[in-house]
């Protein structure tokens, strides 16, 4: 018989009841064996707790039950943590939606918004080449640059 095997008929040993194929088992496997040892004692427990009655309460005690179950009623649970946690994360996440929306409604020129970057012009700063002589000789006649030759007059034909 396998451990499998004997976990079927655990009903069986609840009750009493060793055939000759469970105690063989038994006798070869010690962890099986002290699983039945242990519920043994569990069965033996519960035959111990069947026989003793049951405690009689004793003077005031309803009075005190019924004052505690109301001081835990008082008492905040965690559910209302988590109930006033959920309801701002709620708002907060209504007044974000709605801030999104006004901001894609109001259009980009207005009394609310103003002028956007795009319509101001500035104008642009004019510059002037200016030419440094390495020598430090100052001239107010700009030197003609190599491209700034003048163009010869086109001639019809040469002869």
């Amino acid at each position: 018989m396998r451990c499998k095997d004997f976990q079927e008929h655990l009903d069986e040993l609840w009750e009493g009841v060793q055939t000759p194929e469970i105690q063989r088992h038994l006798a070869e496997c010690k962890e099986c064996g002290r699983y039945v040892r242990d519920m043994q004692g569990v069965r033996s427990g519960f035959s111990v707790l069947k026989r003793e009655s049951a405690p009689e309460p004793s003077l005031g005690f309803s009075e005190r039950l019924v004052r505690r179950l109301g001081e835990l009623s008082e008492a905040p649970s965690v559910g209302d943590f988590f109930e006033s946690v959920g309801r701002r994360f709620v708002y907060a996440t209504l007044a974000l939606t709605f801030l999104m929306l006004l901001a894609l409604v109001v259009p980009s020129a207005g009394p609310v918004r103003g002028l956007a970057a795009t319509d101001v012009l500035m104008p642009t700063q004019e510059t002037a080449q200016v030419q440094v002589d390495p020598l430090g000789e100052s001239s107010d006649v700009p030197d003609a640059m190599p491209g700034d030759a003048p163009a010869l007059p086109a001639t019809k034909g040469i002869k």
